[in-house]
């Protein structure tokens, strides 16, 4: 678990906490998202059990995350955001995956996530919501 904000001094007003064991993803993400001034990525986990306990710390705007984590997926995290006892306001959720199929892409919608893009067709255009979602705040 990292706090990259803290860590970089990076701060704006949308809330995001990435979700993704590759570190080379997320940091091609962390770049591709570094001018976006508005946007502050609080914090990153890469296992769902990670991403539950800092969503039930905080409350965040978004949260970007792929279906296969180093441990447990990102269905578990979507999951948890959309319980009755949830703390916090549901965040938007973004999906970033490999896995760009039917089955998870209905799946996705089914349990309510907002936006799934298949990282090897959509990459861009992913990075391009996540920028327009925290430019829409300000």
């Amino acid at each position: 678990m990292t706090r990259w904000g803290e860590e970089i001094g990076y701060r704006g007003m949308y809330k995001l906490l990435l979700v993704e064991d590759s570190a080379l993803i997320r940091d091609v993400i962390l770049e591709m998202l570094h001018d976006c001034h508005q946007l502050d990525i609080k914090d990153i986990a890469t296992t769902s059990e990670e991403a539950i306990h800092l969503l039930n710390s905080q409350q965040y705007d978004m949260i970007v995350l792929d279906i296969e984590l180093g441990k447990g997926t990102g269905f578990d995290v979507v999951r948890h955001t959309r319980q009755q006892d949830y703390p916090f306001k549901a965040p938007d959720i973004v999906m970033l995956t490999n896995h760009g199929n039917s089955y998870y892409r209905n799946l996705a919608h089914t349990m309510g996530v907002e936006y799934f893009f298949d990282k090897s067709l959509q990459f861009d255009e992913c990075m391009d919501i996540i920028q327009q979602r925290a430019n829409q705040l300000n």
